[in-house]
C-alpha cells in the first residue's frame, strides 16, 4: 500500500468549526471520490490533553490520509478530473498544505471501537532511525490498542494546487491509538522520546471520520 498524508493549515480568515465543517463536506465527499481510493480518513487536530507544545505551535489543523494500492494507483488518481475539482476547492478552506507519501506499515490493528487516537510528527531532514526508536518506546506501553508506522518515501507540495506549501520538513510520521485519554497520558512523555527526540516530536490529539 501507499499512502498520500497531507499536513493541513486553515486559512487565517476560516475559524476552526468553518474549517472542519467544509473539509467534511463538501471537500471530504469530492475526495472520497477520487479512482483507486483504498481508505480515506481526515485526522482533526484537537485542543485537548496529549496535544504537545511543539504541536500547538506548528498550528497544523489536520492530517488526511488516503491510501492506494500502488505508487501508479496514485498517480491515477492525482492527475484525475476529480483532483482538479479539490484543488479548486481546497482555496476556499486550506492556507498551506504539505504532502507526505509513505509506505504505511499496521503494526497493531485500528480497533472499530472509540478510543483516543496521536499523531505522531518529528520535524526536521528524514530520519528512518526516528521510527525505529519510536516503534521500541511504543510497543511496551500498555494501552495501546492500534499502531501504524510510515515509512517515508518523499515530502512535496500538493501537486498542480495553488494551496501554498506548508514550510513544515518531516523526519518521520506514525498514528498511536490508545485505548483511554489515561493512557495516552500516562505515556505522553515517553511517546516523545528524550534529548533530540524530544525537541523535535510534536503529538496531535486527533478525531478521526472515515470516509472511505
Amino acid at each position: 500500500m501507499i499512502a498520500a498524508i497531507s499536513m493541513m493549515r486553515r486559512r487565517a480568515d476560516i475559524g476552526r468549526d468553518q474549517f472542519r465543517r467544509h473539509w467534511l463536506d463538501p471537500h471530504g465527499v469530492m475526495t472520497a471520490g477520487l479512482p483507486g481510493v483504498r481508505y480515506y480518513t481526515q485526522s482533526h487536530c484537537l485542543e485537548a490533553p496529549g496535544t504537545n507544545t511543539l504541536a500547538t505551535e506548528l498550528a497544523i489543523d489536520g492530517f488526511p490520509e488516503l491510501w492506494f494500492d500502488s505508487l501508479e494507483a496514485r498517480r491515477i488518481a492525482y492527475t484525475s478530473p476529480r483532483i482538479a475539482d479539490c484543488n479548486i476547492d481546497s482555496e476556499h478552506f486550506v492556507g498551506a498544505v504539505s504532502r507526505l507519501v509513505s509506505e504505511p506499515q499496521v503494526i497493531v490493528e485500528r480497533p472499530t471501537s472509540e478510543t483516543v487516537k496521536v499523531v505522531v510528527l518529528a520535524i526536521g531532514p528524514p530520519d528512518p532511525g526516528w521510527s525505529h526508536r519510536l516503534c521500541a518506546r511504543v510497543m511496551p506501553m500498555q494501552g495501546v490498542v492500534g499502531y501504524v508506522r510510515h515509512r517515508l518515501l518523499e515530502q512535496a507540495a500538493a501537486p498542480a494546487s495553488k494551496v501554498p506549501e506548508l514550510k513544515v520538513p518531516v523526519a518521520g510520521i506514525a498514528e498511536v491509538i490508545f485505548e483511554s485519554e489515561a493512557e495516552l497520558m500516562r505515556h505522553a512523555s515517553a511517546l516523545a522520546g528524550l534529548n533530540e527526540d524530544a525537541e523535535r516530536t510534536a503529538i496531535y490529539r486527533v478525531r478521526d471520520y472515515k470516509l472511505v
